[in-house]
This record gives structure tokens, C-alpha cells and sequence, in this order.
């Protein structure tokens, strides 16, 4: 599952995903637009969704390198 369809099964809007997670607005605009995570964006994300981080690559998008 996208971060998208993660945080709309939620019934969450990106403003609420991104003080739940501690990321900028513009971060979770760009993240669910397909540009990769960095580590830490990732971390917060899969707390977020309590998923564990390894689940999260798959389901939240690929680390940045």
C-alpha cells in the first residue's frame, strides 16, 4: 500500500499525516507523488502506520540513497 492509500484508509488529510508524523506538509506531498523517503521520513511514517520499518520499504515507498 502506498503512503496515499495508508493515510486515506485513515480517513486522515496530508495536514493531519504530517503532525502525526512530525514531517513538513511539502514532504508527504512529495513522498506520495513517488519521490523516495529518506531514512528518518521513513521511520516516522512507519510509527505512524505501525508497521515495522523492514514492512515499511515495501508498503511506504524505498529508502533514498
Amino acid at each position: 500500500m502506498t503512503v496515499r492509500k495508508l493515510r486515506l484508509k485513515r480517513a486522515w488529510s496530508q495536514e493531519q499525516l504530517a503532525q502525526f508524523s512530525g514531517l513538513s506538509i511539502r514532504t508527504i506531498q512529495r513522498i506520495e507523488r513517488g519521490q523516495k523517503a529518506g531514512l528518518e521520513s521513513l521511520k516516522s511514517l512507519a510509527a505512524v502506520f505501525e508497521v515495522e520499518l523492514e514492512e515499511g520499504y515495501e508498503q511506504l515507498g524505498h529508502l533514498q540513497r
